[in-house]
This record gives C-alpha cells, structure tokens and sequence, in this order.
C-alpha cells in the first residue's frame, strides 16, 4: 500500500508531444493499477480497451462495454502474455497429473469436465511440439495458460 506511483508502460505507438522521459514495466512493478501515473496523452492501451474512465472530464458512472478491442488486447497484450507464463512456471510445481485440474479450479473455481480435460491434454502435446518439448514444458503450459485467460467463463461474469 501507499508509496510512489508507477509510470505508464510505453508502447513504441505510443508517441507525441510531452511523452514521457520513463517508463514504467509492463507489469507495473506488480502493483494495482491505482498506483499507476496518469498521463492524458499517454493512457495504458489495456485500461482504455476496458474502459478507464477519461481522466479530461468528471464522470458519474463508467461505462460498460464488450468490444473486439477487448478479445485482442486478452490475445496480445505483453502483460496478459506475461501472467499466462507466470501461472505456467507456478503450475510446473504442482504434480504432473493435478496440473489441469489446478488451472481449471484456479480460472473457473471448478474442476474440468472429462471433455475439457481431454482437449486440454491433446492441446499441451500439441504445443509441446510446436515448441520442441520433449513433454509439455513452459512454453506449452505458458500457452495454455493464455488460452484459459481468453475463455469466455474467466473473462464474464454470469
């Protein structure tokens, strides 16, 4: 809690009149985005996709919307790719065989069905060998992981 604000990540389109001289890491240092400088030039691509409120005006109610901006941000964005690989490396120390279930029941707070369970072991070999794994690896559980951000039930709510 507290201490000093994070700067904005830059992206390289990110450019203009008053960018800023620093820029802050795409994970913002691991803090709330609460803590995160504002600048009304240069706000995050990721918080406007779902969006951050205009800092240039006083708004009584945020707005909710689900736009394709969404989905591509969740497909691309630098930090949702860092997080799908930093789950994976936390989920490489769970046994081998409760791995699928853990992110299931980390995701959706349920365990996966039979079908699920089967789709996720034949797409973890598949990766494995696109990404020259001898068995699923963390290029392969990093891609998994990613996959489980974009499924409908983790980014709804119902």
């Amino acid at each position: 809690m507290y201490g000093p604000p994070i700067a904005v990540h830059l992206t390289s389109f990110m450019e203009g009149r008053g960018r800023p001289g620093r820029q802050g890491p795409v994970d913002g240092a691991g803090r709330r985005t609460i803590y995160q400088e504002v600048r009304r030039n240069f706000l995050s691509p990721m918080m406007l996709a779902f969006d951050l409120p205009q800092p240039l005006t006083t708004i009584g109610r945020r707005t909710a919307s689900n736009v394709p901006a969404q989905a591509l941000i969740m497909m691309n964005d630098p930090f949702v790719v860092g997080q799908a690989q930093l789950w994976a490396k936390r989920l490489l120390d769970t046994p081998e065989p409760n791995r699928i279930r853990t992110a299931y029941e980390s995701a959706f707070g349920r365990p996966p069905t039979h079908a699920e369970q089967s789709a996720a072991k034949a797409f973890l070999q598949t990766q494995a060998k696109a990404h020259n794994e001898p068995k699923p690896g963390e290029k392969a559980w990093g891609d998994f992981c990613h996959v489980l951000f974009n499924v409908k039930a983790f980014v709804f709510i119902n």
